[in-house]
């Protein structure tokens, strides 16, 4: 199928919650299109007179000198944004807790992180909103992991190489149960599953030229350089597919030409 009948499929689920805000979540590997759905999504329910808010979990990154002072006193590869443990958990909890609460008197202001200079944005450009919406759906990489995911020993080797000692696996594996409370604030989850993770480096390198191109800033310099970066994701990677799939309420599968194929849909609408 393509984008327009699973959109249509996640419509016709959404359209039938009564939770307010229904909290959708969304998970996938880089470049998945989980950015793309939640759009189209928005847009298809914007028509039925509601309302959507889309929370990215690359939006809740530390800040680069968070991150710069783990990689000094934790692992160097603390560094580099990605892995559970470099998000600003008690924010996005705080504001998945409080939305319900935003109004044109009591604001909410949710901050924007920029892939192309790896930081986030300053206050002046933070996204503001004025009403809870009816629905949310939060989108991130490795929304729904959790412990064991991955193994703590190094598991390639680009682990055996940069973490033998699986100092920075270990730390990041116990920073993960931080994020379980949030994947309860759930209502349902769908997961998105690229062919392999050779397709999630096509993706993301695809995603690097178009943000190059929207910022002018390039991050990475070619192919080679993402997939140096996508290693720091691959045991996460595919150890959420391989626990998600069961466990998700929407499974769809996309290949390089963008059709979808569902694996499993919610059998409760």
């Amino acid at each position: 199928m393509k984008l327009n009948d699973l959109v249509y499929t996640l419509g016709a689920f959404l359209m039938a919650r009564d939770a307010a805000p229904f909290i959708l979540g969304i998970s996938g590997g880089q470049g998945a299109g989980k950015s793309t759905l939640c759009r189209a999504l928005t847009e298809a329910l914007e028509k039925e007179g509601k309302t959507a808010l889309t929370l990215s979990l690359d939006d809740f990154y530390l800040p680069k000198s968070d991150r710069q002072h783990l990689a000094r006193t934790i692992h160097p590869l603390c560094a580099t944004r990605g892995v559970p443990g470099t998000h600003d958990v008690a924010l996005l909890a705080d504001t998945l807790r409080n939305i319900k609460q935003v109004s044109p008197a009591r604001a909410m202001h949710l901050p924007r992180f920029s892939k192309s200079h790896d930081d986030r944005l300053p206050s002046g450009a933070h996204r503001e909103i004025i009403a809870c919406p009816d629905f949310i759906f939060l989108e991130g990489w490795c929304v729904g992991g959790h412990a064991d995911c991955v193994e703590e020993s190094p598991q390639n080797s680009w682990e055996e190489a940069h973490d033998p000692q699986a100092i920075w696996k270990k730390w990041s594996r116990m920073h993960v149960g931080a994020y379980q409370p949030i994947w309860d604030m759930c209502h349902a989850t769908l997961l998105l599953r690229q062919e392999n993770f050779e397709a999630v480096i096509d993706s993301r390198w695809l995603q690097e030229q178009g943000n190059a191109r929207a910022s002018g800033v390039w991050q990475f310099a070619d192919r080679a350089a993402v997939a140096e970066f996508c290693a720091h994701y691959k045991s996460w990677t595919l150890g959420i597919w391989e626990d998600l799939t069961p466990r998700a309420d929407f499974v769809i599968s996309r290949n390089a030409d963008y059709d979808y194929h569902p694996l499993k849909v919610m059998n409760k609408f």
